[in-house]
């Protein structure tokens, strides 16, 4: 690699990790967030996840383009030496997402009754409304990101996105605590709740504009005085983010579809309102909190960074440049998702204890008369999630290399065609006695194989990038599953003679067999081979790293 492409390569690499290291003390946050609301608010977590996750979906259709269409306009027309049309793409994109922003908050506001029954979540239509003004902020929120991103300027984003979340924490947490305090109903204090989102994105949308005002990051170097009219950019945004928007509200289209067919196939299947409700709470509330932790965590920020270079890089002609950085992100997103699964498989149940606890103030009664904790039906449900890390985080990288090379459609078959299979898997295997809740997370693995597959495939044939799957994840994946059957080996050695009944106990049994995770996976890699010196000099003080491998002869 010459040493301009590397360069940029590393500058990637550095964009990325501040978006990790945000989306890290983020998740940190969100799960200290979790942890008490889910204490305080008992059953009534069910009506908070059922409110946030109709909130998502909008959220999705409202934003998930217009980050992608500026930062991808904004990075070719920066690599075109284009100031004037860089400022006019950012007035335009904000004018017109902060207007479907503003319709798409009175409607969640208005219809959030009608969709709160008829999604058999009564409970949660105070809530949504509570949280409806949030799609108004977060779609300009939206585009002052696109663009700080467009300029490969991630600081913006990932500042904004702690402020939210440490108030959503701070917030959320207190206005639960009041309302629980005064004796409200359980709807009344996940509405409490969910006000520290509302006050947080506010917050954060209002730090972002004052960046955009007094940033000193945004200089373009003028090269070319040539601008495009407002109609033809207008044409252009709605031709990036229409494709992204549909493809990422597919994504979130998965949690939506978990809201609306769960409770119903639940409740067809024998179960009461009741029943169905609090294995619901327990499936969104623990297994999926969990499971997106990691790779929202250290993957999907190699999405966010890889879209504007992978654009610059195409709009610059410089086609080699373009695919060894998608290539190295394919990588770089296996070689991180493969251990998160493993380890997620393997230590489900004392994950879920330590951030969660092992004592919760309801259970669960199954058609066959079991009686089994929360905790109880999550472990297995998580278990199988791990198995969906890997794919959800390669569908995130290679959605955003197809809209980074012109071809934001692709994305669109593949999730549409992920999420058709999963609501089909999901209303058969949900209802069906033998499987019940189990069904849902066997569904996402469904959809999120389906997608990447789809995308590899397209990334293949439409774009002929080399891609072989052995040779990308092989040995990742040898290594991944020995350092889970490893992890696993030692957790259920541990438990022998300590017997999981608090937090205390979890970490016992998880800090031996988290370590042993990591030294198996760290030593088959460099074994196997399973990661050049020249990936390794890509990450931040990787040269170091990979010097120090050198002279132990493990390179």
């Amino acid at each position: 690699m010459d040493s301009n492409a590397k360069k940029q390569t590393q500058s990637f690499f550095r964009e990325a990790l501040v978006i990790s290291i945000s989306n890290f003390a983020v998740k940190i946050i969100g799960v200290l967030f979790k942890i008490p609301l889910t204490n305080i608010l008992g059953e009534a977590m069910g009506a908070f996840n059922a409110a946030y996750s109709i909130y998502a979906m909008l959220y999705m259709v409202s934003t998930a383009g217009l980050p992608v269409a500026i930062s991808k306009m904004i990075a070719e027309a920066s690599g075109k030496g284009r100031k004037k049309e860089s400022k006019r793409i950012f007035f335009l994109s904000t004018l017109i997402f902060g207007i479907i922003g503003l319709i798409a908050a009175l409607f969640m506001f208005i219809a959030s009754s009608r969709i709160a029954d008829w999604s058999d979540h009564k409970n949660a239509a105070l809530a949504m409304k509570v949280i409806s003004p949030t799609l108004f902020f977060i779609c300009i929120a939206s585009a002052i990101r696109g663009y700080f991103q467009g300029l490969r300027y991630m600081v913006p984003t990932a500042a904004s996105q702690f402020i939210e979340a440490l108030l959503k924490m701070l917030l959320g947490v207190g206005g639960a605590m009041y309302a629980a305090s005064k004796g409200y109903s359980g709807e009344i204090q996940a509405a409490f709740a969910i006000v520290g989102l509302t006050a947080g994105v506010f917050i954060g949308t209002v730090y972002l504009i004052l960046c955009k005002a007094f940033s000193k990051k945004q200089k373009i170097e003028e090269l070319d005085s040539s601008c495009d009219g407002y109609k033809a950019l207008g044409k252009r945004i709605a031709a990036i983010a229409l494709p992204v928007t549909i493809t990422s509200s597919a994504l979130y289209l998965s949690s939506f579809m978990d809201t609306l067919v769960i409770n119903k196939r639940l409740i067809s299947s024998g179960f009461s309102e009741d029943m169905a409700d609090k294995l619901y709470t327990a499936y969104t509330s623990l297994s999926i909190a969990i499971s997106e932790l990691l790779p929202s965590t250290f993957v999907y920020p190699i999405a966010i960074s890889i879209l504007p270079f992978v654009s610059g890089a195409l709009a610059a002609k410089k086609q080699k440049d373009a695919e060894k950085n998608m290539i190295n992100s394919i990588r770089l997103s296996g070689l991180i998702a493969l251990p998160c699964a493993a380890v997620l498989c393997a230590l489900a149940r004392p994950c879920i204890g330590l951030i969660y606890g092992t004592s919760y103030s309801y259970e669960v009664i199954f058609l066959d008369g079991t009686v089994k904790t929360p905790l109880d039906v999550a472990a297995p449900a998580l278990s199988i999630l791990g198995i969906g890390v890997f794919f959800i985080s390669m569908v995130s990288t290679t959605n955003a290399l197809l809209q980074a090379c012109g071809k934001p459609m692709l994305p669109v078959v593949s999730v549409l065609s992920g999420v058709a299979l999963l609501t089909i898997c999901e209303i058969t295997l949900v209802g069906n006695e033998g499987v019940g809740i189990y069904g849902a997370p066997i569904s996402s693995i469904v959809c999120y194989a389906t997608a990447f597959s789809l995308n590899f495939l397209f990334l293949w044939k439409k774009q002929g990038l080399k891609l072989n799957v052995i040779k990308l994840f092989g040995k990742n994946l040898v290594s991944a599953v020995c350092c889970g059957l490893g992890a696993f080996g030692v957790y259920k050695a541990v438990s022998l003679v300590v017997d999981i009944d608090t937090r205390v106990d979890c970490l016992i049994c998880l800090a031996p067999a988290g370590v042993t995770a990591v030294v198996i996976y760290v030593a088959l890699t460099l074994i196997l081979k399973g990661a050049t010196a020249e990936e390794i000099e890509l990450l931040p003080k990787g040269r170091t790293v990979a010097d120090f491998l050198r002279r132990k002869k493990l390179l």
